[in-house]
């Protein structure tokens, strides 16, 4: 029992706010791709409202933007890793090697 540890509590005070991002709706559109791009990572996924700053309608509609443009092949569903030249490990890739023995 005397090796016991307490947890050490958190730090009183309040938690930090995340900036907010003043963006017009009518900016937060299908066709404007350069402001679109901003709320995805480098792999394509939709940044989180703790990332972006977005109020939660302001989110929604980035998000179903992104999807729209998406789908007419505005934006791209996955981006590469910049040098990624190699193949991924993994998976089936290995058929045929196994077919040759």
């Amino acid at each position: 029992m005397a090796a016991i540890k307490q947890r050490a509590k958190r730090a009183p005070g309040k938690p930090k706010k995340r900036k907010r991002i003043q963006i017009s709706d009518e900016e937060l559109r299908y066709t404007n791709i350069e402001v679109l791009k901003r709320f995805l990572s480098e792999r394509g996924k939709i940044r989180s409202r703790a990332m972006t700053g977005l109020s939660r309608r302001q989110q929604a509609l980035v998000a179903r933007e992104v999807k729209r443009a998406r789908e007419l092949a505005l934006l791209p569903y996955i981006m590469e890793k910049e040098g990624s030249d190699k193949p991924r490990r993994g998976g089936r890739g290995d058929r045929d090697r196994d077919r040759d023995r």
